[in-house]
């Protein structure tokens, strides 16, 4: 089996490439890469919320970590410090779960846009008025 480190360290971490990715999309694309990246962010800042620490502050030092090269940081729910490598203190999770929570999350999210696109394309419903005018000639 194989692990990813755990603590939030591997969605910042992705978030983080995807916002590197998003500079270079032109467009509304971008957009939607930028903010499918901050949804990645939700994992580190609840971990943070629940373990007592700021949560704008833990993303910010975790963001500031994994530019330097510190893949492996993330939310220390124990100690008094905010940020701590996940992989030497053993907090590991399963790539293959990851894995499928992403496929969940991106096949809900597409369902959603499909059912979005729907709505916008149908012509609104309701009734016809009478021709010439909204009102009776009385």
């Amino acid at each position: 089996p194989h692990f990813l480190p755990g603590a939030g360290a591997t969605e910042i971490e992705l978030a983080h490439q995807l916002q590197q990715f998003g500079a270079t999309v032109p467009g509304l694309d971008q957009y939607a890469v930028l903010k499918f990246a901050e949804a990645l962010e939700v994992v580190p800042k609840i971990l943070a919320e629940n373990s007592g620490h700021n949560h704008t502050d833990a993303i910010t030092q975790l963001y500031s970590e994994h530019q330097l090269g510190k893949k492996n940081m993330g939310i220390d729910v124990e100690s008094g410090s905010i940020v701590l490598d996940a992989a030497e203190n053993n907090i590991l999770d399963h790539a293959e779960t990851k894995k499928w929570a992403l496929r969940f999350t991106m096949d809900a999210v597409l369902t959603i846009l499909q059912v979005d696109q729907i709505i916008m394309a149908k012509q609104a419903g309701g009734p016809k008025g009478p021709e010439g005018g909204a009102r009776d000639a009385d």
